[in-house]
């Protein structure tokens, strides 16, 4: 009797364990459908992954590039820029993503950037969301360290030190945490989405009525500013708005 429970305790536990793993074992067999050509194959497997709700940045990739191969080009960029979103430091992600939105129909000059919004960018831009987080935490560190200095020491010297390098770092710290706000919140409340119709007819309004406005063609990156039922608007690098169907682009 209880041999027969622990065979069954086995059982479930190598159950449980190949289930729990079972992600990743679609991941490799997906990686190996890639590698021997079969991109269709491929794309079905990594697919199949995300909807266990599993995703990495090295998962977009792969299925970017097994879109790429297939001449699905829209697909394959908003893939791209899924990864990226997780990685944005990769160079491989960041080169196949030029290299696709090069194939694009639509080549959209982006308007220019205040000087304010540029420099903010650039600084934010700097490290990721975890970095500045622990900048962050390192600064504040350090400067109470150097307020305990200036509390704890006798000595003129070491409290002017103390306080004055404690107030330094006390400053940037607060620097550091707006900097951490802001890439939280853009990377929160990113709207970009990818247009994954062939063509798209843009509108002055939510309506097939509407004036119509401007053409664009899959694989474009826009902004997503509101949405209305069956209809988005949306905003384009260079600044252009305008009204399209909700179903032809899908969010990043």
């Amino acid at each position: 009797m209880k041999l027969n429970k622990l065979i069954a305790l086995a059982f479930l536990f190598c159950s449980a364990f190949a289930k729990a793993d079972e992600p990743g074992i679609v991941f490799d067999s997906a990686n190996s459908a890639y590698a021997a050509g079969r991109y269709e194959q491929a794309i079905q497997l990594y697919e199949q992954v995300l909807k266990s709700d599993k995703e990495s940045a090295a998962l977009y990739f792969n299925l970017g590039n097994a879109y790429f191969k297939t001449d699905h080009l829209s697909e394959a960029i908003l893939n791209y820029e899924r990864a990226k979103k997780l990685d944005p430091d990769d160079e491989d992600i960041e080169m196949n993503l030029k290299i696709a939105n090069q194939k694009t129909e639509d080549k959209i000059e982006a308007a220019p950037e205040l000087f304010l919004s540029q420099w903010e960018n650039s600084i934010t831009g700097l490290l990721d969301e975890r970095e500045w987080s622990l900048l962050l935490i390192c600064l504040t560190a350090a400067a109470l360290a150097f307020y305990v200095l200036y509390v704890l020491s006798a000595g003129k010297g070491w409290k002017r030190l103390g306080f004055y390098t404690g107030t330094g770092l006390m400053l940037f710290a607060v620097l550091t945490f707006f900097m951490a706000r802001s890439k939280y919140d853009s990377s929160l409340n990113s709207n970009s989405a990818i247009i994954t119709s062939p063509t798209v007819t843009v509108t002055g309004s939510p309506s097939e009525k509407g004036t119509r406005l401007f053409l664009l063609h899959e694989g474009t990156k826009v902004q997503v500013t509101q949405e209305d039922g069956e209809w988005t608007e949306i905003k384009i690098a260079n600044g252009n708005v305008g009204w399209i169907r909700s179903g032809s682009a899908e969010k990043i």
